[in-house]
Parts: structure tokens; C-alpha cells; sequence
């Protein structure tokens, strides 16, 4: 039985290395230079709040969006929710792709956060907006989705 095994084992290494693909052909590519995929991508924030802020709530989107508009930011799509456990979806677009997960600072981010710091009065000001923002939610998930382009657009 161990002579089959130990057979068996060896034929199977001989065979292996002859028909193992390569990771390009594994993946249904031929050999050459890969191609991205046109796609859009955004980051998808699902947000539930406590009860009886909805004003406030309001208010700080305004600065937000303000802030958007001062750096020059895409303002993301706000969908307000109906039905649902969700108050709120919010579809940030990733305007450096899905290669803007790996980077350590963002260079959007960077500009809003500065811009919003004047709005609310500096930074310990802006720190204690976001403070209260955070008091309001009382859950929040976040995502990561694309959309492939329209061929009509």
C-alpha cells in the first residue's frame, strides 16, 4: 500500500509540473499587459439615527456639503430612506478608484477636512462637529460598490 501511495505521489509531481498553469491563464487572460475594467467605484455608507435630531442632523449635512463645495470635493449622492432599517445611504465616489483603499492620507480628504475646519471655526471646533455627529448615529456600516458605465451615456 505505501509503495501505490508513494507511486501515485510521484507520478502525480511529474504530471504537476507539466500542467500548472500560469497565474495569467489560470485567470482566463492571455499572456500580455492586463486590462482595468471601466468602472466606477464608491464608498456606501448605511447610516441609522437616534430619534429627535433630525434638524441638527440637517444642519451639520449643510456644513458638510459646504465644505465639499470650498475644496472643490465631489459631494456624494444622499438617498434618504423610506423603508428599511436605514435612514440614509451615501454614495461617496472613489475618485482615484479602488486604489484610493490602499493610500495612508487622501489627497480629497486632505483639502475637505482643511476647508471644513475654516467653516466650523478651526480645527478644535470642527473636531467637536464631528464629535456630535457621532453622538447622533447609532449605527453605521460602510461598503464598497462599483458601476460599470452606461453604454448609451
Amino acid at each position: 500500500m505505501k509503495k501505490l501511495v508513494l507511486t501515485a505521489a510521484a507520478a502525480t509531481l511529474g504530471l504537476g509540473i507539466a500542467f500548472t498553469p500560469t497565474p495569467v491563464l489560470a485567470d482566463h487572460h492571455e499572456a500580455g499587459e492586463m486590462e482595468k475594467l471601466d468602472q466606477t467605484w464608491y464608498r456606501v455608507n448605511l447610516v441609522k439615527f437616534e430619534a429627535g435630531n433630525r434638524k441638527r442632523i440637517g444642519e451639520i449635512i449643510d456644513m458638510y456639503e459646504a465644505a465639499n463645495k470650498a475644496s472643490g470635493v465631489d459631494s456624494p449622492v444622499v438617498i434618504h430612506m423610506n423603508t428599511g432599517p436605514w435612514d440614509m445611504m451615501v454614495f461617496f465616489r472613489m475618485k482615484h478608484g479602488i486604489e484610493s483603499m490602499g493610500w495612508k492620507t487622501n489627497p480629497e480628504g486632505e483639502k475637505w477636512w482643511a476647508a471644513f475646519k475654516e467653516i466650523a471655526g478651526g480645527e478644535e471646533e470642527a473636531n467637536k462637529i464631528e464629535a456630535e455627529w457621532d453622538s447622533y448615529v447609532l449605527r453605521e456600516e460602510s461598503h464598497i460598490a462599483h458601476r460599470h458605465p452606461v453604454e448609451d451615456e
